[in-house]
């Protein structure tokens, strides 16, 4: 199959040749019997996201059909869904067979710890399938140094969430003179940067693949190294505490939103390439977790859907990043990191990419966050694999 005149990246227009579900050739005027014209559409590499959530962080067979849909929706091949389940060896093995029948990869990563606090049989775990472990920076030493020894025996990444909530137990957003204002209790920054700088010296003795995720600070950024693996939401990179006023429960997160200034040189880190991954943090909850009092509400935003209008309206239209920088960030790295053949638009990649009218705005966000704000940029078609999904 031929796609032809595509904007590769935004770029001059090219063609592409797919053959077995592979880019083969990109090129000026090539010629095949069976053509799609992409019509100066812009093409993208399809995005591959490191921390995606169920609705509700509950499983059922509706909630897996409806994440697909919605991946295939909002241009992404492959995604990492983060344990809420509580997994054991059997039902984890039934759950990776059920993920491989889907047309959207969907890979399962696994905590460290069960409900019980228990390790977990990881070695089994990652036997069968699981991409990556999951911790949180405050678990004990032991359950650390665990994870550490997994990761190298098994050749697998450690995500680690560096919050520790003793520090401001109970606290809803970031702490400041708005929560204040508010009434409610702040999570401080001292919850993330002492967390931080612990888990990088771990990560540092053990030669780990460490990726610290969901960093909200730039302070963050400042005392990891250059070569450390960091995972940024993009609504760090976007929203500060300002969206928390009148209690907007739909601008409660965990990181919370933190000061402009935060955002500000977040967004300074994001251009100069600090940060590794991007991502959509797909954390979607129903009304009723979240038409509450701040306090009482739910943890969590929508944003399968939008993911490109946001990072679009906000990266691109303001001059932040080129098409090729962004996909870094969505795609190449986060494809390289699970150890996928994708992520970006080159002969021998998997052809996985979407065509994108990038001036075209969203008639109905579905993220509340957003919902005041003028989105841009349509997924027209998407492919995986070759196979057009939409």
């Amino acid at each position: 199959m031929l796609i032809k005149n595509a904007r590769i990246y935004g770029e001059d227009l090219k063609d592409i040749r797919i053959e077995n579900g592979v880019i083969t050739e990109i090129a000026s005027n090539l010629e095949s019997d069976e053509v799609f014209d992409a019509k100066s559409l812009l093409a993208l590499p399809s995005f591959v996201d490191l921390n995606v959530n169920f609705k509700n962080d509950s499983f059922s067979i509706e909630n897996l059909k409806l994440l697909e849909n919605e991946c295939l929706r909002g241009g992404f091949c492959s995604v990492l869904l983060r344990d809420k389940m509580n997994y054991d060896e059997h039902s984890f093995e039934l759950f990776a067979d059920k993920l491989k029948t889907l047309t959207c990869r969907i890979f399962a990563s696994v905590s460290i710890l069960n409900d019980d606090k228990k390790i977990k049989n990881i070695s089994s775990l990652a036997d069968n399938g699981a991409k990556a472990l999951e911790l949180l920076s405050s678990s004990k030493a032991n359950h650390i140094k665990q994870a550490m020894l997994y990761s190298i025996m098994k050749d697998i990444p450690v995500f680690t969430a560096c919050y520790d909530d003793d520090f401001d137990d109970g606290g809803v957003m970031n702490d400041g003179q708005l929560s204040f204002s508010l009434g409610l209790c702040g999570i401080s920054e001292i919850c993330e940067l002492s967390e931080v700088a612990k888990m990088k010296e771990i990560a540092k003795f053990y030669k780990t693949k460490v990726i610290f995720e969901n960093l909200s600070l730039a302070k963050s950024l400042e005392i990891l190294d250059k070569d450390n693996l960091k995972l940024v939401s993009i609504h760090n990179l976007t929203k500060d505490e300002s969206a928390c006023e009148n209690f907007n429960t739909y601008a409660k997160l965990m990181p919370p939103l933190r000061k402009k200034s935060d955002v500000l040189s977040l967004r300074q880190a994001l251009k100069e390439g600090r940060i590794t991954f991007l991502s959509s943090f797909h954390s979607p909850k129903s009304l009723h977790l979240k038409d509450l009092a701040f306090d009482e509400a739910a943890f969590g935003v929508h944003s399968l859907n939008e993911y490109l209008s946001i990072c679009n309206t906000f990266f691109i239209k303001e001059k932040l990043l080129s098409w090729r920088e962004l996909c870094t960030y969505t795609s190449l790295n986060p494809a390289k990191i699970l150890g996928l053949n994708c992520g970006e638009i080159a002969v021998n990649k998997e052809a996985n990419l979407i065509l994108v009218d990038e001036n075209e705005s969203i008639q109905n966000i579905q993220n509340p966050l957003y919902a005041n704000d003028k989105l841009f940029a349509c997924i027209k078609h998407h492919f995986i694999q070759g196979n057009l999904v939409l």
